[in-house]
């Protein structure tokens, strides 16, 4: 696959992961919406005042992780998406003998282009130890060296 065209796969694919992440968080929520706020004046065995006030704390939680995981979508259109990079950094795809990263935001493990990717803040120490790096150079983290074969 062309570069360009397989950056352009692996940002499609973290959007998505994120996208789901996201719409799984509000599904959760509104489900707990309904058991907590559904009927103020119904007590039951499994909902009582503080089995409540649990699901009001896992709803806030939960809304904290989906403020996060939407601030990190807005991240992502930042990602510059056309044009190869030379270098480690920001918004690069970067295969490792190791891993595969997209460096832009944390993001699980995700699959793109019949490859399997980590999304890395570039503060993480094993792309602080990479950056600014070419295509051949390597790195070594805790004991892990990373041998660079691709930059997208």
């Amino acid at each position: 696959m062309e570069p360009v065209a397989h950056k352009r796969s692996v940002l499609k694919a973290a959007r998505t992961h994120l996208e789901n992440s996201a719409a799984e968080l509000r599904e959760r929520i509104t489900e707990l919406k309904a058991v907590t706020i559904g009927d103020e004046n119904a007590e039951s065995a499994s909902q009582t005042e503080s089995t409540r006030g649990s699901d009001v704390e896992l709803m806030n939680s939960l809304g904290e992780q989906l403020v996060h995981v939407q601030q990190e979508l807005e991240r992502m259109k930042a990602v510059e998406e056309a044009g190869p990079m030379n270098t480690v950094q920001y918004g690069a795809v970067v295969h490792t003998d190791q891993r595969n990263f997209l460096i832009a935001t944390s993001i699980d493990e995700f699959d793109a282009g019949g490859f399997r990717y980590l999304g890395v803040t570039p503060k993480a120490p094993v792309i602080q130890a990479l950056y600014g790096k070419k295509m051949g150079e390597q790195a070594t983290i805790n004991g892990v060296t990373y041998a660079i074969m691709s930059i997208f």
